[in-house]
């Protein structure tokens, strides 16, 4: 019986599928070494809250094969500099950055410890990137001569799920050999619950497989449904579970475009704000023990009107979604992984769905074995390294609710109780009391958030850490060293605002150029 991995199935699509398509087919000839075949039921529209990127995702399009500039055409794509926290401390209008730009010196200084003993009257995020100045003038990233996926500062991307999906599809079919097949899939066969051997589509036709990839996601139809992977939920950690999303257009077409996801605190959860070229993406997430859904409706139609008055709200149609904070006990068992919303979901909080796509579909690009003799092995080290993933993503996410101050209804007072909270968060915490986060709390290389992103977050909301070895180690030259770096910053800073274009400028430049190739 031959045991080598020719064919790979994946069912569903959406992001997750056709973003797993691509980035194994562009790897692997698909045309000669692998027959890849994407089921996708034509009755299951794409949930539509996976508007953010990471920066990780400018070198997964380029890998794959597509322009930047038709990507943000078509895509009706804008540039994401980072987050922007609104009213999470105490809800009195304060706000702070998580920018992707990595504090100035990073690879040399912990700069935060000289930022808590510096008697500056800057916060942390201003102190420690230039880049907040950018996106505080809606300015892009880069220059229009900027090479595609180049950048001048870090950026990552906001876009139509949607569209994204379409182009993806576009691209794996037309251009990298993916079958696509449009059904549903409405049988499973295998000898046991260990390995699948082939789906039944509402036809009757059989698809067969060595590989399958799950990416059906909250129905989970293969991982769950037949393989009877358990789900474990951390809704006594994180308690969100809806969302409703509106599509809102500008009434201005030559309004700023923000640079960074707007994240604005209420007292029941959170509301996303994502600017898109052609409209907003805005969504409220909340938790249905301490909010019904008309409260929730209110809130967010109180936020529409206040920051796009001239909007009829009575004309938006909110897309309502059910959410189940949490992830599988097993990411990959046999010969079948769940990817995208299979294999878990925690919060819409800093971006993590998308690219936890590209985490799994690299490491099965880089993994693949070639027979199935191996799988076992490559299930083993796929399901640590998603738990360590997972295991961050809550703890990072957890963070922002842990800091909050406010005391406005018993959602964020919750948060805060230390039964809520993970004990390895709690442990990390009482050591960034005595010392800021750096380097050595990396657990492993592909580490989902770099120790400047628990700075930006711990010292925008207003974390004490009393730094007990900071005078033993600081040295007059490290001082100097950080006094250039600060003057530096500023320079560098002046001239990002005089020769940056705005978001919108560049981005009609971009679709400009697209438009003169085609």
């Amino acid at each position: 019986m031959n045991s080598d991995i020719n064919d790979i199935v994946i069912v569903g699509g959406g992001t997750a599928g056709w973003l797993t398509a691509a980035v194994l087919a562009a790897h692997f000839d698909a045309k000669k070494q692998f027959n890849i075949k994407l089921i996708e039921s034509p009755n299951i529209k794409t949930v539509g809250v996976g508007e953010g990127t990471w920066p990780t995702m400018a070198a997964t399009l380029r890998r794959i094969g597509i322009s930047e500039a038709q990507f943000i055409t078509e895509c009706d794509a804008s540039f994401k500099q980072g987050s922007r926290f609104i009213n999470w401390r105490r809800g009195h209008g304060e706000s702070y950055y998580h920018p992707f730009s990595l504090p100035i010196g990073y690879s040399d200084i912990n700069i935060a410890d000289h930022w808590l003993e510096s008697d500056l009257n800057l916060p942390f995020d201003e102190f420690s990137s230039s880049q907040v100045g950018v996106c505080n003038n809606h300015l892009a990233p880069k220059q229009a001569k900027t090479p595609e996926y180049a950048n001048v500062v870090n950026y990552g991307y906001h876009l139509d799920a949607g569209k994204f999906a379409t182009l993806l599809r576009k691209h794996c079919v037309s251009n990298l050999g993916v079958n696509h097949i449009s059904a549903d899939v409405t049988a499973v066969n295998s000898a046991n619950r260990e390995h699948i051997q082939s789906v039944i589509l509402a036809d009757g036709t059989e698809v067969s497989g060595d590989l399958f990839i799950d990416c059906t996601g909250f129905k989970r139809l293969l991982i769950s449904e037949h393989l009877e992977v358990a789900f474990k939920s951390y809704k006594d950690v994180l308690f969100n579970d809806r969302a409703m999303a509106f599509q809102v257009s500008y009434q201005d077409q030559d309004a700023p475009i923000n640079s960074t996801t707007h994240a604005t605190a209420h007292p029941n959860g959170w509301i996303w704000d994502i600017s898109l070229p052609t409209r907003k993406g805005i969504g409220i997430v909340y938790s249905s023990d301490y909010a019904d859904e008309q409260l929730a409706y209110d809130t967010a139609e109180a936020y529409i009107k206040e920051h796009m008055p001239r909007a009829n709200f009575a004309d938006l149609t909110p897309n309502k979604i059910s959410l189940d904070p949490g992830h599988l006990d097993t990411f990959w068992k046999g010969n079948c992984l769940a990817v995208g919303l299979s294999s878990g979901f925690i919060d819409p909080l800093e971006a993590t769905a998308m690219v936890l796509i590209e985490f799994s579909a690299k490491f099965l690009k880089d993994h693949l074995p070639a027979t199935k003799d191996d799988l076992a092995t490559l299930a083993g080290k796929y399901n640590q390294r998603m738990d360590l993933h997972w295991k961050n993503i809550v703890d990072f996410i957890k963070l922002h609710y842990v800091l909050s101050e406010r005391t406005d209804s018993d959602y964020w007072l919750n948060h805060r109780d230390q039964r809520s909270i993970p004990d390895s968060l709690q442990r990390s915490m009482a050591m960034w009391k005595s010392r800021a986060p750096w380097h050595a709390d990396v657990e492993v290389a592909e580490s989902m958030f770099p120790p400047a992103s628990y700075q930006y977050i711990l010292y925008g909301m207003g974390f004490n850490t009393q730094s007990a070895l900071a005078n033993r180690r600081f040295a007059d030259r490290e001082r100097a060293h950080l006094e250039n770096l600060l003057k530096n910053k500023q320079t560098e800073l002046q001239k990002l605002c005089q020769h940056l274009p705005t978001n919108r400028k560049l981005l009609n430049d971009i679709k400009q150029s697209w438009n003169n190739r085609l």
